[in-house]
């Protein structure tokens, strides 16, 4: 299993593990899991933004792509 952790751009502690043929995403207290590690990772970041009322109303479609990217890279890497 391969783990990444890095923080969403307002803070938030996010994890991408890969098993089998899925992505699993932590986001805070929330979790989703996709084939495709883009929607993953935006489906975590956003319920975890429905649990944090707080959270900053930040675009995270550029930066969910740019981190999808690097993490497929680091991946096939160690494959």
């Amino acid at each position: 299993m391969h783990e990444w952790r890095t923080h969403t751009p307002d803070g938030r502690s996010l994890v991408a593990t890969r098993e089998k043929d899925a992505w699993i995403v932590r986001c805070g207290a929330s979790e989703a899991q996709s084939p495709v590690l883009d929607v993953a990772l935006i489906e975590a970041i956003r319920a975890d933004a429905e649990v944090v009322t707080h959270s900053s109303k930040v675009d995270y479609g550029a930066w969910t792509r740019a981190q999808a990217d690097r993490i497929e890279d680091e991946f096939e890497q160690s494959e």
